[in-house]
């Protein structure tokens, strides 16, 4: 499981509160602030939560940017059935204190190997230039 956010097209930088998450099953996750507003399966059907995939303008311009079109072609899709709305936020979809019950301890010590990894591969580099020698 891997969160990024997502990044302003004037500025460069993460905008808060708004998130692509990655899950461990390939599927993908537009969130904003603390709810899910759309989801793409790993077989490539997008699902917008019913009640939050409109909320508004923000939300609106993050949900564009992840689904890579504008407003009237999500409209369209969902008119065609492309589209399925669901509820992403309730008992039976996806919620993020689920998602972090479940991931949070995989998420920890993927963190802690990944920082271990990278002070072994230091280590290892400054004993090299060192001629055997560990000097701190």
């Amino acid at each position: 499981m891997k969160t990024r956010p997502i990044y302003s097209e004037r500025s460069g930088r993460p905008v808060a509160n708004q998130n692509i998450i990655y899950d461990d099953f390939g599927n993908s996750f537009f969130q904003s602030y603390n709810t899910i507003i759309a989801k793409i399966t790993n077989a490539g059907q997008t699902i917008l939560d019913a009640s939050h995939w409109d909320y508004s303008v923000t939300t609106g311009k993050y949900r564009n940017k992840f689904l890579n079109e504008c407003i009237a072609e999500t409209r369209k899709k969902i008119k065609q059935g492309l589209y399925k709305l669901a509820d992403l936020n309730g008992s039976n979809g996806v919620v993020e204190e689920d998602l972090k019950a479940t991931y949070f301890d995989k998420w920890k010590q993927e963190e802690a190997d990944a920082e271990q990894t990278f002070r072994n591969n230091r280590l290892a580099e400054r004993t090299r230039l060192n001629g055997g020698f560990n000097v701190k």
